[in-house]
């Protein structure tokens, strides 16, 4: 194994002996053209592919059918939205931001729809209002 200079390091992806100026970080392990690379649409389209097993234009057909937003909370984002399936069955349900994704479908709700309509129903009836009344956060705590 060849021995690295200082100020330089190797990139996992290119496997090449990169300068440290080439990584976008102190931790980074792919140098910014592997990254590059990776970021592309056509990386995008291919990871796509082998993943979820969609076809050739699948991704933009379904982008396209839900007018380029996100189906759960109807937002347009900066970045490309997340396939998202069901992690039982592998099915894939349609595109969604990454927040609605991460944090409501995979550990919010856990592809549960009875969580949902728990939670739609917590939403809209409150039990606090039932048992407490209607009760106010303050933000500087006093009363």
């Amino acid at each position: 194994m060849n021995k690295l200079k200082s100020g330089y390091r190797l990139c996992v992806g290119c496997q090449r002996n990169r300068a440290e100026r080439f990584f976008t970080s102190t931790r980074a392990r792919i140098c910014a053209t592997c990254h590059k690379k990776r970021r592309s649409s056509a990386s995008h389209e291919a990871r796509v592919q082998t993943v979820y097993g969609l076809e050739a234009g699948d991704y933009a057909k379904l982008l396209d059918a839900q007018g380029g937003v996100c189906a759960i909370c109807k937002q347009s984002r900066a970045t490309r939205l997340d396939v998202d399936h069901d992690h039982t069955t592998g099915l894939v349900r349609g595109l969604c931001c990454a927040r609605c994704n991460r944090q409501l479908l995979a550990r919010g709700l856990r592809d549960d729809p009875q969580v949902a309509r728990s939670a739609a129903d917590y939403l809209e009836n409150p039990p606090a209002f039932r048992f407490i009344g209607k009760r106010y956060h303050r933000k500087d705590g006093k009363k």
